[in-house]
């Protein structure tokens, strides 16, 4: 039996549901399509509504004149709730910080440190809305306890200490959603100490490894400091916290200063000291590696930067001998530290101590700029360039006055070295009445009389400093250069150290520096007792003793007594 064919009807139905069922499936897509279409520009809508918002919140608050970049980032934040936390972000960081204000004119200033609390109050609420849709957002905790706690503060609400739970729970909330964050423990820290007389023993001992992490950074630290002094214990306790920082001990070092408290300053200064020398030795490491690698503009930075910090001491002596000797060519500072140091290197140079080489001093005077004429002289003299020092000299119309001392000395030690007894004798004829009876001269006439193999003239000039060696030299012997007393003494025989007396001391009291022979011997405080002991072994010969007050009121030092033998035992004085 033939099969059936199907009916030309029925295929026709076929295709027209196929057809239909396509025109459907289309539609529905279409649709599709545009609902998704309608709601991208739904979303668009919103997302550009929002970011008005964020443009409209800067404008209101003033933020985008103040902090531009601060306020171009939060604008162009693809995320608009994100954009508004980084507003309510920049805002409590003013009201801790005023630095944003300093730029404003007077008025504008004004008017913005004025409406802080206001601003506060939109920061809380910002806070509060983003933590709403967003509850792990830390940023949204740590602003939301951050401003709480400093607008309760700035308006004395006491609340502050006995409703600690409402700002302290939202930072530490952001402290554990963010483990890795320090700014929520910056706050914490800065609170903790504003009510740290209401933290019982047990507070105390919990929020101190916090504190410590956040006096790792230095503003909160320089915000803190006053009040972690006052707070602390003691002192030792106080200093355990502190960022073995040379910055900070500055800061501390200040703050005792301001106090009259002078035991602190001198043991801060002592603490500021070891932390620098250990900062210069890390910038000279990286100098050299960086010049090694061929970034020589960073080197030159580095060893700038350890010429410019380190205190004029013979103490970082080697530290800024590296600096000069890694720092490529050209300039190598401020005018001001270069000539500080210059004038160390000279003073010693004159007396007979080569306290910094030849080619350090060579670039410390082309760094120098423009000197007076008798110091440049010296300072060529100091960098081994005898003819250099010769042309200044000749441009000269006054080589002959008091200024002109130290290089006629200098002078005639060069020359005596040279075996130009001749010239160093000229040379010695020039110093100025002034100075002929001081030690320095002394001592390079007998170097020239060496020079000349004159027997007798080396007996006669040796008698002369015999009769100059002393125990003790009264108050008249001091020289005033500035604010700096200098005293050249000539040891008769080896002492276990000096006593100064201070014959006017601050009724407040101050802080005295002692060096010798460029090299800080002490730095004590000054106040009943109107005696300063050292206890620093001072060999037989000549030595230059130098007392300047580095905190407080002037000091006046007086009457120097050398210590022989057994601590205590003063040795005599000179006829």
């Amino acid at each position: 039996m033939a099969p059936t064919r199907p009916s030309r009807e029925a295929g026709t139905h076929g295709v027209t549901r196929q057809r239909v069922a396509g025109l459907l499936l289309r539609g529905a897509v279409a649709v599709a399509a545009v609902a998704v279409a309608a709601l991208g520009v739904q979303h668009a809508l919103t997302l550009h509504a929002r970011h008005r918002d964020v443009s409209k919140l800067l404008a209101e608050t003033g933020l985008a004149s103040r902090q531009p970049e601060v306020a171009r980032s939060a604008a162009m934040d693809p995320d608009p709730v994100r954009g508004r936390l980084a507003v309510a972000r920049a805002l409590l960081a003013e009201a801790f910080d005023y630095s944003a204000f300093a730029a404003l004119p007077p008025r504008e200033a004004v008017e913005a440190v004025a409406g802080i609390n206001d601003r506060l109050d939109l920061a809380r609420s910002i806070a509060a809305e983003t933590l709403a849709v967003r509850p792990s957002a830390w940023q949204a905790a740590m602003i939301m306890g951050g401003a709480t706690y400093r607008l309760w503060s700035a308006r004395g609400d006491p609340r502050v200490f006995r409703n600690r739970v409402v700002w302290e729970g939202p930072l530490l909330a952001a402290a554990r959603l963010a483990p890795g964050e320090d700014e929520p423990l910056r706050f914490l820290a800065v609170a903790w100490l504003e009510v740290w007389p209401t933290l019982t023993l047990a507070e105390r001992s919990d929020a101190l490894p916090t504190i410590r992490r956040a006096f790792q950074d230095p503003a909160t630290f320089a915000r803190c400091a006053e009040l972690w002094l006052s707070a602390a214990p003691d002192r030792a306790s106080a200093f355990e916290l502190v960022p073995d920082d040379s910055r900070a001990w500055s800061l501390l070092e200040g703050m005792y200063a301001a106090r009259a408290e002078w035991d602190g300053f001198c043991v801060t200064r002592k603490r500021r000291d070891q932390a620098l020398e250990g900062e210069l030795r890390q910038r000279l490491v990286e100098a050299g590696e960086r010049l090694r690698g061929g970034d020589r503009s960073g080197a030159r930075s580095l060893a700038v930067g350890v010429v410019t910090a380190a205190p004029v001491e013979l103490r970082f002596r080697d530290s800024v001998e590296a600096a000069l000797a890694l720092c490529p060519p050209g300039p190598v500072g401020a005018q001001e530290p270069v000539r500080r140091w210059l004038a160390w290197a000279v003073e010693g140079y004159v007396r007979g101590q080569r306290r910094l080489s030849s080619a350090a001093v060579a670039r410390l005077v082309a760094s120098a700029g423009e000197l007076p004429a008798s110091e440049a002289a010296a300072a060529e003299l100091a960098a081994g360039n005898l003819a250099q020092a010769e042309v200044v000299e000749r441009r000269n119309e006054s080589p002959g006055t008091e200024a002109w001392a130290p290089y006629w000395i200098a002078k005639a030690r060069v020359l005596a070295g040279q075996h130009h007894a001749a010239e160093a004798t000229a040379a010695l004829a020039r110093v100025h009445r002034s100075w002929r009876a001081a030690v320095p001269v002394v001592e390079a006439r007998l170097a020239v009389a060496r020079a000349t193999g004159d027997a007798a003239g080396v007996a006669a000039v040796q008698s002369e400093l015999n009769s100059l060696a002393a125990a003790s030299w009264p108050a008249t012997d001091w020289q005033w250069r500035g604010p700096v007393a200098r005293l050249d003494l000539l040891v008769s025989a080896d002492a276990s150290g000096l006593a100064v007396s201070l014959d006017v001391v601050p009724p407040a009291g101050a802080v005295v520096g002692v060096t010798l022979d460029g090299a800080t011997a002490a730095v004590a405080p000054a106040g009943g007792e109107a005696m300063l002991h050292l206890a620093t072994r001072i060999p037989r010969g000549p030595h230059l003793l130098e007392v300047e007050t580095r905190a407080g009121g002037r000091v006046v030092p007086g009457q120097v007594e050398l210590m022989t033998g057994e601590w205590g035992t003063k040795g005599k004085g000179k006829d």
